[in-house]
């Protein structure tokens, strides 16, 4: 076999950084190449209008490959494949297709229809060509030196979408956390109720029998389920189900992110008319922040919304009951310790924007855990 540099999209994010390329971003370039060979053919039959049906093995006379993974940022270098010294008279119409995917993406970018550019059944591989991508990620793509690089983000996939009459739904990659109050073993299918008492059904995958089963039969003591997967969205962004899953965790009672997800559906004057909301954001920079620094030896905190609109963890932990009231907006923290068996009483102001007041909480956790562990 002999080969074509075809093309050499650039990666784009923290998650590339380390001139690596997550696996679930290699499905997405497998789609890649069905999409080009598409597109090929459409090339082809708008080239030759009298011929019905593009030739026998018009697709197999070339494949796409993954050469090898350049640095800066990460960047795969495709190529094209094909037997004989010379490339068949087919990759004229796959290179008119790699340039009408990347102008579709940089007008999509600049929310210029698209369609001038792909037909409606090829913007529809946008379904699954660029569902890795998560916030503040692209893909770049380079047509030519004298234009910027077209790039592909979440945003301007679902634009791509969009712009296509034949979708009618769109999918994404989701998470969700829930109790599960329904599952039917004759057809596989489970519904999970959510945080806002919305109910989504999806499919049993034999992998996740196991956990979805002891979710469900923990439904009235309040069992909850990590879901990882993809989601059917209706076009104006409405959960409609699970289309596939491919991780889940059964929680701790005490899980951080399952909890926030409850008090973000709480509402200014909550607290007989006075208590303050807490801001989603806030909640999310602290769930994320524990997720990075929380260590798992230690119990996780009970979480409670307070008045200003913070939050309050409490460790019952043993004959001390520490506890950190956290100000979401100014990112500090309160620390509280009652000794019940002396009566003395610690505080101590963080800053958990502060690595160092992390390891000092941190710190006295473990401590204190320890002590309830040996009495």
């Amino acid at each position: 076999m002999n080969s074509q540099e075809y093309l050499r999209p650039k990666l784009v994010g923290r998650r590339f950084e380390n001139h690596s390329i997550p696996l679930d971003i290699l499905r997405d370039l497998a789609v890649l190449e069905e999409m080009v060979g598409e597109v090929a053919k459409w090339k082809f039959r708008q080239a030759n209008p009298d011929c019905r049906r593009t030739p026998r093995g018009f697709s197999k006379k070339i494949t796409i490959a993954l050469t090898q993974v350049e640095e800066g940022s990460a960047i795969p270098v495709l190529a094209l494949m094909f037997a004989g010294f010379f490339p068949p008279g087919e990759h004229v119409y796959y290179e008119q297709a790699r340039d009408a995917i990347i102008a579709a993406i940089r007008e999509s970018e600049l929310q210029k229809p698209p369609s001038d550019y792909l037909p409606p059944k090829a913007l529809a591989y946008f379904d699954r060509f660029g569902r890795s991508l998560r916030d503040g990620e692209a893909i770049e793509f380079v047509s030519n030196h004298t234009e910027p690089p077209a790039r592909l983000t979440k945003e301007v996939r679902r634009r791509l979408l969009l712009a296509s009459r034949e979708v009618k739904e769109v999918t994404e990659e989701i998470e969700l956390r829930g109790m599960i109050h329904e599952a039917n073993q004759e057809t596989m299918t489970f519904q999970v109720t959510l945080a806002d008492g919305s109910k989504i059904s999806g499919p049993i995958a034999t992998p996740h029998f196991d956990n979805i089963i002891e979710v469900f039969r923990g439904y009235k003591v309040g069992t909850k389920i990590h879901i990882q997967g993809v989601g059917r969205f209706s076009r104006n962004q409405r959960l409609l189900g699970l289309e596939s899953i491919e991780h889940t965790t059964i929680l701790d009672p005490q899980d951080i992110p399952a909890r926030f997800e409850e008090l973000k559906l709480l509402r200014d004057g909550w607290l007989d008319g006075i208590g303050i909301a807490p801001p989603p954001d806030g909640l999310d920079w602290l769930a994320a922040i524990m997720t990075e620094k929380y260590p798992d030896h230690l119990p996780l905190p009970y979480a409670y919304p307070v008045a200003e609109g913070g939050v309050q963890f409490e460790w019952p932990l043993g004959s001390h009951e520490p506890s950190l009231e956290i100000d979401l907006n100014g990112k500090t923290g309160e620390w509280h310790d009652l000794d019940f068996g002396t009566g003395k009483e610690a505080e101590e102001p963080l800053d958990l924007r502060d690595e160092k007041d992390w390891e000092w909480l941190i710190g006295r956790l473990t401590e204190l855990a320890g002590d309830k562990h040996g009495d």
